[in-house]
């Protein structure tokens, strides 16, 4: 008869902790943390490849300020409540479809290769179906522009460069950029850059990574920066940030009297 709880990820015993089928003990000191997240998450030990190729990753989202919603989140929490853990779930609960979501863009690319396979298309012709349809219904495309970064996002071009050294640019990665020509194109803006986001989704999905795998990477890549924020705002900031009233705008009604009840009711 089974148990009620059941894992596939750790054993624990007495003096020994198994993760995955491997030793613990073993892992530390002799495989790099990225290794490691890789082995918790997708249940193998990475390729030399797909190790170098997570610790980029992982290193891609480190921090990126007051420009972060991430960050401003984690310290007006902080401010408030001057603790590590609050702030720093503060922070983590920014992750959504406008940011920290490289799952979004990876699924977004699944079905335009999906269609490319199934209808015999090229790159081009994909994009251009992709992006009319997308511009017709309104919609953004997930992991293009950056409220910064312009003509590129300095991280994704480097995360592009690391997967094709490590072998990882297939379909997805090139649909992507057929999409993101096809869209400069099509609206004549030259200012949208696939952000760090959407090449995330990309090489992660061409890595194998399931949505939620994605989705844990990207938390764990901006981890170190939301924990410094708190740390800093803590130890450096000022108790309870407020939004000063020459920096926010009021658009309801001018001050009224309160009818009386019995006005009220007529």
């Amino acid at each position: 008869m089974a148990h009620e709880w059941q894992t596939k990820i750790s054993r624990v015993m007495e003096g020994k902790v198994i993760i995955r089928g491997y030793s613990h003990e073993q892992l530390i000191g002799d495989h790099s943390y990225a290794e490691g997240v890789f082995l918790t998450i997708r249940g193998e030990l990475p390729t030399k490849a797909e190790a170098r190729m997570t610790d980029a990753m992982l290193n891609s989202l480190l921090d990126h300020g007051f420009v972060a919603a991430s960050v401003l989140a984690a310290r007006y929490a902080a401010s408030g409540n001057p603790q590590l853990v609050p702030g720093t779930a503060a922070g983590l609960l920014t992750a959504g479809s406008n940011t920290i979501s490289p799952q979004h863009s990876a699924e977004f690319l699944d079905k335009a290769v999906k269609m490319m396979k199934e209808e015999k298309l090229t790159l081009e012709e994909t994009a251009r179906r992709v992006v009319a349809t997308v511009r017709s219904e309104k919609r953004r495309i997930p992991g293009l522009g950056h409220p910064t970064h312009k003509g590129d996002d300095f991280r994704a071009v480097k995360l592009r460069k690391i997967a094709a050294e490590c072998g990882f640019v297939g379909d997805k990665i090139r649909m992507f950029e057929a999409i993101h020509a096809e869209f400069l194109r099509a609206t004549g803006r030259q200012g949208i850059c696939i952000n760090v986001d959407g090449m995330l989704g990309a090489i992660m999905s061409e890595m194998g990574f399931r949505p939620m795998q994605m989705a844990a990477v990207a938390l764990l890549a901006v981890l170190p920066g939301i924990m410094a924020h708190v740390i800093e705002e803590i130890e450096e900031g000022k108790p309870l940030r407020i939004v000063r009233d020459e920096d926010n705008d009021y658009l309801g009604p001018a001050e009224r009297p309160i009818p009386k009840s019995q006005e009220r009711n007529l």
